[in-house]
């Protein structure tokens, strides 16, 4: 081979294997890329599960559905996804991925709804007990709260109310203090659906010192949490005897703005009905109406002194009563008369008031209460029965909030807001009927868990995302502070 030849040979020997060097490098690029993208679907596999949306299937259950129907199901299965009811029947559904919960023995039913109350009053639990509304109010709580009443504790308090509420199965509870947003905040946190408003009044509070201040705060928090699918924002008004009517109005102007509700004592006592006649010429509901603030977004709390023609004026624009019977009692305010108000068509709801004049925020036995009262009113045992007092703690409350469309049932497309109770208890058995089982017979002690938005908020008695032993060591310190 000539030296030319040679020299050409050689340059395409290298060629040839810088080409292929280049060929194996690649390769091996391609390899490595793939192995990093194999790797990265893992990784994001495994993100994917880990933040996905539960997927929990209930079975062996007693379901009361609470729907137009009043449906029961004895041994059946409800399939949630995400924050949703995706399925509800007879038998087991299978699913591959799903969290299973063994129901055996429980009823299955929607949480209740607590449709008036004041959570941050756990501070003032029996703090001015055995007095009339006004006497108790006017000297003793409002000068109270004039000194406990601060971010820090209302957060304590609010964290405290929920153990109670929770534990005894509510799921939902509609709101009217000062500092929402804090009550909001810590709502969200623990995962209870709340409906919450800044309490709008003429004089100075613990979170405003003049109206238009108060005014800001309300339509700051309904700007805050406006479509959030757990904090449900509202306006509310105190009562027509601390809120001017230029007040009721603006209030009504800023609930019709936003499309929310409107939240207000009304007619409570006797004392109320004869000053705000004697004020106005016209008794409080009747007054509210000639101003323009009674319809179907209004829940009217109390309501326990209507006459004939509020009954009609309830029924006729479509206004919610918020029914507090122990409240009432204890307060010596009156017996309101829920039977004739249901019969006239009124969406009567129940609520448990604030602690302070209750003493508790247990729904079961305010509902009991709700289903006794009126036989004893009436002399009449069939006065707002078993069925009827299950529907104001639970589906009617979601009416009166407006936000029926996703709670107050179990039915397919709904929020999962349910709770588990333990029907095969000493204090329940026999089961002839889940209704009269429910209001007569359980108490908070058969609540075993509870789901809000498709996730637990409590599993077999405990309380998820609250430390007890720490806000009960923070309310004994408030206590403290409070005489």
């Amino acid at each position: 081979m000539s030296r030319q030849a040679f020299f050409l040979f050689g340059r395409k020997l290298h060629k040839t294997h810088y080409l292929a060097n280049i060929c194996t490098n690649y390769t091996n690029v391609c390899l490595q890329f793939k192995a990093i993208l194999e790797i990265s679907q893992i990784i994001s596999n495994f993100v994917k599960k880990k933040n996905a949306m539960p997927n929990t299937i209930i079975f062996n259950a007693r379901i009361i559905t609470m729907n137009e129907n009043m449906e029961i199901i004895k041994n059946g299965s409800i399939q949630i996804e995400g924050m949703q009811i995706q399925e509800i029947r007879p038998g087991k559904i299978e699913s591959v991925d799903a969290e299973y919960f063994d129901a055996e023995g429980m009823i299955v039913m929607p949480g209740f709804i607590n449709t008036h109350t004041h959570v941050p009053m756990t501070m003032l639990r029996g703090y001015a007990d055995d007095l009339p509304l006004h006497t108790w109010l006017n000297d003793h709580i409002f000068p109270a709260e004039a000194r406990l009443v601060t971010p820090e504790n209302v957060a304590v308090a609010t964290r405290l109310a929920f153990i109670e509420m929770i534990k005894s199965g509510t799921t939902c509870f509609n709101d009217m203090y000062f500092f929402e947003n804090i009550i909001a905040s810590e709502a969200k946190k623990v995962g209870i659906r709340a409906v919450v408003g800044e309490s709008l009044i003429d004089f100075p509070t613990p979170s405003f010192r003049t109206l238009d201040e108060g005014i800001a705060r309300c339509e700051s928090l309904i700007q805050q949490w406006y479509g959030d699918h757990l904090i449900h924002p509202t306006v509310c008004a105190h009562s027509p005897y601390t809120c001017s009517k230029e007040t009721l109005r603006k209030a009504k102007e800023i609930a019709e703005k936003y499309n929310i509700p409107l939240h207000i004592h009304v007619a409570e006592t006797r004392k109320e009905v004869e000053d705000i006649t004697a004020q106005t010429g016209a008794s409080p509901a009747e007054y509210l109406y000639s101003i323009g603030l009674l319809d179907r977004n209004v829940i009217a709390a109390h309501s326990v002194w209507l006459n004939s023609k509020e009954i009609e004026l309830y029924a006729r624009t479509r206004t919610s009563v918020a029914h507090c019977p122990k409240s009432n009692l204890k307060l010596a305010s009156g017996m309101a008369d829920t039977d004739s108000y249901l019969k006239a068509g009124i969406n009567v709801s129940i609520g448990t008031d604030g602690t302070a004049s209750n003493n508790t925020l247990d729904m079961i036995e305010e509902m009991r209460f709700a289903a006794l009262l009126p036989k004893g009113i009436h002399y009449n045992p069939e006065a707002v029965n078993a069925r009827t007092a299950l529907r104001m703690a639970t589906i009617n409350g979601a009416k009166a909030l407006g936000i029926d469309h996703i709670t107050g049932s179990l039915e397919v497309g709904k929020r999962a807001d349910l709770i588990l109770l333990h029907a095969n208890a000493s204090n329940m058995i026999p089961v002839y009927d889940e209704y009269s089982a429910i209001v007569y017979a359980s108490n908070s002690k058969n609540v075993r868990s509870s789901m809000v938005n498709g996730k637990w908020i409590m599993r077999n008695r405990d309380v998820l995302h609250i430390d007890k032993e720490e806000t009960m060591n923070a309310m004994q310190h408030i206590a403290e502070t409070a005489v």
